[in-house]
């Protein structure tokens, strides 16, 4: 047991002899998380585009039509600018805003005269999102011009028919029908961008350093320290042990830095980062464990780096540390999901959001734990071989 002691101070103490690669293991998730709040920010995440507007009528029905595109939530996804005709017609071809509505001019005697009236509206084809948004808002705005007109009358004054639309209100007030309303979901908030890419990073850290980590045991091959230590009645198992007890500190630090830039863009309770904080560090040991013996089976230092590399970025690509299940086709997210990584990046998410179940987290913890543990016996069975030659 002292011989574990001893093996993880003496890793520790390596540790703090390269500040630069704790610091940039450390700066993965802080940076990374950083970077996606400057880009996205802490709110709910809704597309933005421009909306060019060529108003020819200007008048209080034309400023009516385009009057919801100036407040929330249409107004923070279109930015309405007023055009002249020519511009809005050479930006919108040159792709220059999601879309152009031109309003000729008669809009409002052709409304006041219930006679059709044509508005032009033009979309880019490279965008998808916005210009339907613009398109279906501006559909549902003439049709609710539409049913106001009928029900003011279809004369060519439109003020006979108020006295219509005030018997009307007559028998619609007090209402015949009520509507209640429940609350589903008290939070009424759904994750931003950024808590939904930050869990992805922070696992790409836990496995690039357990690819790094593994392959540092080749440093105690090129200097004969495990030469040495075969000569001792010192056992494999005993500095191993110490080693994955220093890198298991060291992923409960990243962890914790990981968890701390969750908290600060996605706000969950206190008790659910401890919590995610230990699984990232259970997950990274469980990583730098399966990959260890890769490492010490290749025949070098750097076919060890190679080969570890080999193994972690396709897992890192396919398991959802590059991209959230969320943007991959359902095929892919479905092979995804059943990774090491992109396994327990799930569970992750789910224990910050507060709907993991302890008994999944128990039986799959085993499992990782087991999984850990054939890791090491691997690898003290490879230390005391082949791996001396």
């Amino acid at each position: 047991m002292r011989l574990v002691w001893i093996s993880a101070v003496k890793e520790l103490k390596l540790l703090r002899r390269d500040p630069a690669a704790v610091f940039l293991w450390l700066a993965i998730p802080l940076v990374m998380g950083l970077l996606i709040h400057l880009v996205f920010g802490k709110g709910e995440v809704a597309p933005q585009g421009r909306l060019l507007l060529a108003d020819e009528d200007n008048t209080v029905a034309s400023n009516l039509l385009t009057a919801p595109f100036n407040r929330p939530p249409l107004g923070k996804m279109l930015i309405l600018e007023s055009v002249d005709r020519s511009v809005g017609l050479d930006r919108i071809g040159r792709g220059d805003a999601s879309a152009f509505l031109l309003i000729p001019q008669g809009l409002q005697a052709a409304y006041l005269r219930n006679e059709s009236f044509r508005i032009q509206l033009y979309t880019n084809p490279e965008q998808r999102v916005l210009p339907r948004i613009a398109e279906e808002s501006l559909s549902t705005i003439v049709d609710g011009g539409f049913f106001l007109r009928r029900l003011l009358g279809t004369g060519e004054n439109p003020l006979t028919g108020l006295a219509r639309a005030g018997a009307l209100a007559r028998n619609l007030n007090p209402p015949l029908i009520r509507l209640q309303f429940e609350t589903v979901d008290p939070k009424g908030q759904r994750p931003n961008i950024a808590v939904i890419f930050f869990p992805t990073m922070v696992f790409m850290a836990l496995l690039l350093m357990a690819n790094g980590l593994s392959a540092e045991i080749w440093r105690e091959h090129s200097v004969g320290t495990a030469r040495r230590l075969a000569t001792t009645p010192g056992s494999f198992a005993a500095v191993l042990a110490g080693r994955v007890i220093a890198v298991a500190l060291l992923y409960g630090v990243v962890g914790c830095a990981g968890v701390a830039a969750t908290r600060w863009l996605g706000g969950p309770s206190v008790v659910h980062l401890v919590a995610a904080a230990a699984w990232a560090m259970l997950a990274g040991t469980v990583f730098y464990l399966l990959l260890l013996p890769v490492s010490l089976h290749a025949s070098r230092e750097r076919g060890a780096d190679l080969l570890g590399s080999l193994i972690a970025f396709p897992l890192a690509l396919l398991g959802g540390c590059f991209f959230p299940f969320e943007m991959m086709p359902k095929w892919m997210a479905a092979i995804g999901r059943v990774t090491p990584n992109g396994w327990a990046i799930t569970q992750f998410r789910s224990i910050l959001g507060g709907s993991a179940e302890v008994r999944t987290l128990a039986i799959g913890g085993a499992w990782m734990i087991a999984a850990g543990a054939i890791g090491f016996v691997l690898s003290v069975r490879r230390l005391g071989g082949a791996f001396l030659r």
